[in-house]
This record gives C-alpha cells, structure tokens and sequence, in this order.
C-alpha cells in the first residue's frame, strides 16, 4: 500500500508528481476525479521532450464552460510518490494560471490501482497496488 501526505484543509488535492518521457520533470498536479484523462501543461510537456506540433493524436473533453480538443501524448511514466505507472496517457491542456498548478491526475491513472482511498482525518492519499 502506498500512503501520499496531503493537506486536508486546502481547496484542492494537490501532490507532486514526476513527469517521463525523453528527460524527467516534477509538476503539481490537482487530484481530480472529474477528470477521465491526466492534464499536463504545455510547458510540462515540452520540458520533457514532446515537440507538440507533430503530434497528431487528439482528444475531445469537455468542462463546465465549453468542448476542447487536446493533443494526446503516451508518458514513458508517471509517477505519484512511490506509485510509479508506465505507460500513462496525458492530454496537453494548460489550465488557468490562477490555479496554480501544472496540470490534473485523473481516472486514466488512478483506476490502474485495486483501491484509492482519501483520509482526510490523517491527510493521506492511499493507493492500493493490484
């Protein structure tokens, strides 16, 4: 079982994670249950190697305000604290700079694992490995 501290106060479940493809790069990310696919920065994903304009691949979201279409790239990995995943799909989207954040988790990552479990009376994310 894998335990990620998390502020319970904060409006938003925000964890550090690390970002591979060609090199490697840390991004705050919200936890986002919303969310069917992980969101990174355009940023995020230049600075590990992406060159954005030849990707071809793209995917349709929507949000409360509109429909979006995102490129769609294949991680080499993502990884949450100890929780390490290959071969992760993410979709290029940078979110409002008033977040403050580089991007979202979303289910494409979370539901690889046997149980996901929030303790907000501790502040601990809990990631149960199949």
């Amino acid at each position: 079982m894998i335990e990620i501290p998390f502020d319970p106060d904060a409006d938003a479940l925000l964890f550090e994670c690390a970002v591979e493809f060609q090199t490697i790069r840390n991004a705050l990310v919200a936890l986002d249950t919303g969310a069917s696919t992980v969101m990174l920065s355009q940023e995020i994903l230049e600075s590990v190697g992406y060159d954005l304009d030849t990707i071809a691949e793209r995917e349709s979201f929507g949000d409360a305000s509109c429909e979006h279409t995102a490129p769609k790239v294949m991680l080499t990995a993502l990884s949450l604290d100890k929780a390490r995943l290959e071969h992760v799909e993410a979709l290029c989207y940078t979110l409002p700079a008033y977040l403050g954040i580089d991007g979202v988790i979303g289910l494409n990552f979370l539901r690889r694992f046997k149980k996901v479990s929030l303790n907000f009376d501790d502040g601990i994310l809990i990631l149960e490995p199949r």
